[in-house]
């Protein structure tokens, strides 16, 4: 936004000035907030006047809002990227459209907007499937009619909440949805509701108008590029029996999962990544996967204090202190077991895409540490070239098979989704 004048006298001006609120009103008459300001750039001339600046991080169209704490909202509703290929939920009568269509001479065209399908997540949170279409205007001479239909996921707390910990919630929905797209997904459209801001239309009868959210969103070009089912790795239909079941787990894991879920999507949010970062972000991955889900120790705990126990009282005193820090981590094992662990627990799958499990984890193995450290010795056995982005694409399926299993898939579910990925071309 730029300011001919500023909101701080030049006499009172100093700088970093961050409003957390702006009001205004829009060229249309509508009510905007802006909020979360900072001013970027700020200049005075000859004879004194004053021009500014200022960016917000986020802009709320449709009402005024005061102060940060009023900034609630009841409902969220995201319009997201790519979802309405990946419900397929549709009002419209195809059969109808396309009997119409061989006639050539009557064209009906029947729709009947789709019930919202809910999800329970926990007691204080439910996620909703709602379709919105836009209905033709009736005109006295009828030249056209058009109706759009657009998916959005409604988020319902059990009271109202913050901006912030909607994103939160955003968030996860988000990456839920690009796991199964397989692709970026990105909020395209945001409405809230809040009740604070009634509206009395008549007795008896309210109205709770929708406000408008934007924020700066990174690449969202790509959002635009059509992606169609066959090209996702698995679409509400095929979960369709047990959506709630499969949202509930994605949340419930999300606290012990977070930082799988930030080092594999964050691989996928950035395609331009180089091989070997791709290749490090997926492997640290599964590595805190295997530490998270499955054992990670060694030893039982008192078998393994008496093994430190007996080495520290072995050695000098003098190099005690060096001898435990070096050994802090002994009883975890090794990126080698880990590897077989994952290996070994997803074999029903993992045997369809990884002819030679030895192999596989000797050559991860020795990629990762000749990556991380770039000792010359290793050189020569790491991947390089095409073998590494070959590595890399199976590592990130096995992880994408991980993930379905957190989710709720079965072992034969899986395997049906990855072989119908793959022969279309989706994995590797």
């Amino acid at each position: 936004m730029d300011l001919i004048g500023a909101f701080v006298d030049l006499k009172d001006y100093k700088e970093g000035f961050t409003p957390d609120i702006i009001l205004g009103v829009s060229s249309d008459g509508k009510n905007i907030t802006l909020y979360k300001c900072f001013e970027i750039k700020s200049s005075v001339s000859i004879p004194g006047l004053h021009t500014s600046s200022i960016y917000a991080n986020v802009v709320l169209v449709g009402a005024h809002f005061e102060k940060t704490e009023d900034i609630r909202f009841d409902s969220l509703s995201i319009h997201y990227s790519h979802v309405d290929n990946w419900t397929s939920i549709s009002g419209f009568d195809s059969r109808q459209m396309f009997a119409a269509l061989a006639r050539e001479k009557e064209y009906l065209i029947r729709y009947k907007r789709p019930e919202p399908v809910q999800a329970t997540v926990n007691d204080e949170l439910k996620i909703s499937i709602v379709v919105h279409a836009d209905l033709p205007t009736i005109s006295t001479v009828q030249k056209e009619a058009c109706i759009k239909e657009k998916t959005f996921i409604d988020i319902q707390p059990k009271k109202a909440k913050p901006l912030e910990e909607y994103w939160k919630v955003m968030y996860l929905i988000q990456n839920f949805l690009s796991l199964g797209i397989m692709a970026p997904v990105h909020p395209l459209a945001i409405t809230g509701k809040t009740k604070a801001l009634e509206v009395v239309i008549e007795k008896g009868k309210t109205h709770h108008p929708r406000i408008s959210i934007f924020y700066k969103v990174p690449a969202i070009s790509q959002a635009t590029e059509e992606i169609t089912r066959l090209h996702m790795l698995f679409t509400f239909k095929d979960i369709s029996d047990s959506f709630q079941v499969f949202i509930r787990n994605w949340f419930e894991k999300a606290e012990v999962l977070k930082p799988v879920y930030d080092l594999y999507f964050g691989t996928l949010y950035n395609p331009r990544m180089y091989v070997h970062q791709r290749f490090l972000s997926l492997i640290h991955a599964i590595e805190s996967y295997h530490r998270r889900i499955m054992r990670n120790y060694e030893l039982p705990e008192d078998e393994y204090r008496k093994k430190i126990t007996a080495i520290l009282d072995a050695v000098p005193s003098k190099y005690k202190r060096w001898v435990k820090w070096k050994l802090k981590y002994s009883n975890e094992p090794p990126l080698k077991q880990r590897l077989e662990d994952i290996l070994e627990a997803r074999s029903e799958v993992v045997d369809t895409i990884i002819d030679d499990r030895g192999s596989f984890v000797d050559k991860t193995v020795d990629t990762r540490n000749y990556l991380t450290h770039y000792d010359p010795k290793l050189k020569e056995r790491a991947a390089d070239g095409i073998e590494l982005y070959d590595l890399t694409q199976r590592l990130g399926v096995l992880l994408e098979i991980c993930l379905l299993k957190e989710l709720g898939f079965s072992s034969d579910n899986i395997k049906s989704l990855t072989t119908r990925a793959r022969g279309r071309g989706v994995l590797f």
